[in-house]
């Protein structure tokens, strides 16, 4: 038994996507053209798609242009009655709806040929103006439909339908719609009564936050299902007695089974009584109907899967009903039995049958079903004298009338009894006229008024909309390795929360892919940075913050780009070629972090006061007109005071931060190779090899100290070397003042000359270097040249000259 719960407390719309919004397009105060509009959290779903029976042509149509049907997301359709289902193939065909449709599997099946025997009858009786739609939009349109079973669950774009048991026709089915969490039961036509062959509508056995039910027969309550088979038999019975005709107007397929198998059964019975009179089922879809009853046994109630599995023969393979297309064979006068559709008597067989036997007083009339307001057939309940002629005028009415409902609908007794079980806060009335829609709610909030169960009635007329306000909670479900230790009260769980369509799944990111069918993605980040300044000055600043870098060198036609790596997650590219440094990671909140602040460094470098003292050097040599002049006496300068003189003007106190030798010599190489043809590394990477005309040198890794026996070699190499101290030490040290260059010999030149005037000058090294590199008489401002010729480390170049005695050009530093 559901568990009694109060209405929810009303609480201030804060978001318009709380409210749900029920709007009836058709059966709203009418029955007839059913057509519900269900909207919440920017979802929408239209349940049922009918025709009214009582009009013809568009204004049958429910008001579709209340809401856009490209907007709508799923259509439910309950069952096949013209007035649930009919005008599905105009919705699907004519309108812009590009959502998806479900039927049960019977409901489907036996739609396609009520909608086919719709349009036989629209046509023939009607002008061509008022067929809404051909037999090839309903081809086109029902393989657009999509079969859902009992009990089956569907979700679509966030919403959850399930489909259960309506016991109103073979494949009714009441849905169960779920969005947000919010569960709305819509009942359509529904029985709670089993009888021959339906099962009775089911109790889903949730909570239910809005209930949609009929109203058909307000508070009318039914006889007791024997008793009404009793009085029907009764009333034919005695027309067949006095010879006469008796007409029962129905629907092609739906209730008219169960009264066929009423029939079979009593004529079975009764076979000796009532032998030799005929009962005719008249109907374009007879025999079709019967096959379909047939092939769909197993969706029907137990005992006639019982009554199939213990006689071996199909209950609806009948013996003494005769199925007929037309009237060829109904006789003029009875006694005989007709069924005859369509059951409103607005047109088709049942009409014409009606006019020829209305005026003959043995003859009897029986209403089996619902007679919609501005029917014939509601009409003639009353039993009035005249009745209308499809062709006009009047044709007298002499036949006795009987009306003895078998619409499976439910009356007040079962409506109320299902209200009370559901037990959800808010009733929405449908499919019921003004009047008996009335009563009805005034009788249930008369019924609950003072109790523990609190209910909202509401009876909203067409395209009026009921808003209800639902302010649910999120909740979350905890899966995957967090779930295997049980939270206690305090904790704290984190992990990777995934919302879709509504649920919300917390998962470690370890898992998402197994729980959740979502795989990580990598996102790499770039970014350029504008960037005019050194290298050096770029590095300076990253280790200031970050401490020692992993540095990456690459060589390409352009130039040299260094790659700075910082805490193993963010690369910094400086390329001597390009107006801007590359910044790259892999995005994540940690990361971003870490290139925020390489970011803020670099856009701040050229403006930083450190930036401005570090490139602030003074020279320590004399800017004179005879600073290039050479006494006589110098000639006598051995070169290896020269080397000696260069290497160590650096102060050794401060080494290079680099302690791995592999680093050194691999940066070390890039230098020499800019200088000699052969430069090669030994193999425990301790030390640098240059030969050069059969001279060689050492170079040490750790200390870059120079080994040779050629004092020219050693004269060559020492102001590279020296240059290269100067660059792999920190920028914090550039402020010590630099080795005085060496005045060059005259005599030495001449040596070199001699000497080396057979050497190769190396393919990637112009005059302007191979001067650089003998020339060791040049000022501070030309060994900065230099060093950004060979390096390549600046990308602001120097032209200016100093002035004798002047101080360096800060700027031109730069």
């Amino acid at each position: 038994m559901t568990t009694k719960r109060r209405a929810e407390v009303s609480v201030p719309i804060e978001d318009e996507n709380d409210q749900l919004i029920i709007t009836p397009l058709g059966a709203g105060r009418e029955v007839g053209r059913s057509c519900i509009v269900l909207e919440y959290k920017g979802k929408k779903v239209m349940l049922d798609c009918g025709l009214h029976a009582g009009r013809s042509g568009p204004n049958s149509l429910p008001y579709f242009d209340d809401v856009g049907p490209e907007t709508i997301d799923v259509l439910l359709v309950t069952h096949f009655h013209i007035d649930h289902a009919a005008a599905v193939p105009y919705y699907l065909e004519h309108t812009s709806f590009k959502g998806r449709t479900f039927m049960t599997r019977p409901t489907k099946g036996v739609f396609r040929w009520l909608a086919t025997d719709y349009i036989r009858v629209t046509n023939t009786s009607n002008s061509d103006a008022s067929a809404l739609y051909s037999e090839a939009d309903l081809i086109n349109a029902h393989a657009k439909i999509e079969e859902i079973d009992v009990h089956q669950q569907v979700e679509v774009n966030g919403i959850k339908f399930t489909a259960y048991n309506a016991g109103h026709v073979l494949g009714a089915a009441m849905f169960l719609i779920e969005i947000a969490g919010v569960k709305v039961l819509y009942t359509g036509d529904y029985s709670r009564e089993e009888d021959r062959h339906l099962v009775q509508a089911e109790n889903p056995g949730v909570y239910i936050h809005v209930l949609i039910t009929e109203s058909t027969y307000g508070v009318q309550s039914h006889h007791p299902r024997v008793e009404r088979e009793r009085e029907f038999m009764t009333c034919v019975r005695e027309v067949v007695r006095r010879r006469g005709c008796c007409l029962m107007p129905v629907t092609a397929l739906g209730r008219t089974q169960e009264l066929l198998l009423i029939l079979e059964e009593h004529w079975s019975r009764y076979a000796q009584e009532l032998e030799g009179v005929p009962v005719f089922f008249i109907s374009a879809l007879g025999k079709t109907g019967t096959r379909l009853y047939q092939a769909y046994i197993m969706h029907m109630n137990q005992r006639i899967q019982r009554q199939f599995n213990r006689t071996g023969r199909n209950p609806f393979d009948f013996k003494y009903i005769k199925t007929r297309t037309n009237i060829s064979e109904v006789p003029d006068s009875g006694p005989c039995v007709v069924l005859a559709s369509p059951g409103m008597l607005q047109n088709g067989v049942s009409r014409q049958l009606l006019e020829r036997w209305a005026p003959r007083p043995e003859n009897g009339l029986i209403i089996t079903g619902y007679s919609v307001e501005g029917t014939l057939a509601r009409t003639i309940v009353n039993s009035p004298e005249v009745i209308p002629a499809f062709s006009g005028g009047t044709i007298p009415r002499r036949m006795t009338v009987k009306n003895i409902s078998f619409s499976a609908h439910v009356d007040y007794a079962q409506n109320s009894a299902f209200i009370d079980e559901i037990r959800a806060p808010h009733v929405i009335l449908v499919h019921g006229e003004e009047n008996a829609m009335k009563q009805l709610r005034a009788k249930i909030t008369d019924t609950y008024r003072g109790s523990d169960y609190e209910v909202t009635v509401h009876t909203p007329q067409n395209t009026q909309k009921v808003r209800l306000h639902f302010h649910g909670e999120k909740m979350a479900r905890v899966m995957g390795s967090l779930a295997s230790k049980v939270p206690r009260e305090g904790d704290y769980a984190s992990g990777i929360l995934v919302e879709r369509d509504f649920s919300y799944t917390l998962v470690d990111v370890a898992d998402l892919h197994e729980f959740t069918n979502i795989a990580p993605v990598v996102i790499e980040q770039q970014l350029c940075i504008p960037y005019a300044s050194s290298y050096t000055l770029l590095r300076y600043h990253l280790e200031q913050m970050f401490g020692e870098l992993t540095l990456t060198t690459e060589r390409s036609d352009s130039g040299l780009a260094h790659v700075l790596r910082i805490y193993d997650v963010v690369d910094v590219c400086h390329s001597s070629w390009k107006s801007y440094v590359e910044i790259e990671w892999e995005g994540n909140a940690m990361n971003d972090m870490v290139a925020d602040s390489v970011v803020a460094i670099v856009l701040n470098i050229e403006s930083s006061p450190a930036s401005v003292k570090l490139t602030q050097s003074s020279c320590s040599h004399e800017h004179s007109a005879k600073s290039g002049i050479v006494e006589a006496d110098d000639i006598s300068l051995d070169a290896s005071e020269v080397a000696s003189q260069e290497l160590n003007s650096c102060d050794d106190s401060h080494q290079i931060r680099v302690s791995d030798c592999e680093k050194v010599i691999a940066k070390l190489a890039l230098f020499m190779q800019q200088q000699f043809s052969e430069v090669a590394i030994a193999d425990d990477h301790s030390s640098l090899v240059v030969t050069l005309n059969g001279l060689v040198a050492t170079i040490d890794a750790r200390t870059l100290d120079i080994a040779t026996e050629s004092h020219m070699l050693r004269a060559r190499i020492a102001p590279i070397i020296a240059r290269v101290r100067r660059t792999m030490r920190p920028l914090g040290h550039h402020s010590l003042p630099l080795p005085e260059p060496v005045p060059a010999s005259p005599l030495l030149e001449k040596l070199e000359e001699l000497q080396l005037e057979s050497t190769p000058k190396p393919s990637n090294v112009d005059d302007d270097d191979k001067d650089m590199h003998i020339d060791v008489d040049s000022d501070v401002d030309d060994d900065d040249e230099d060093d950004d010729e060979v390096y390549e480390d600046d990308e602001v170049h120097s032209d200016t000259k100093s002035d004798p005695g002047s101080e360096p050009d800060t700027k031109a530093l730069l």
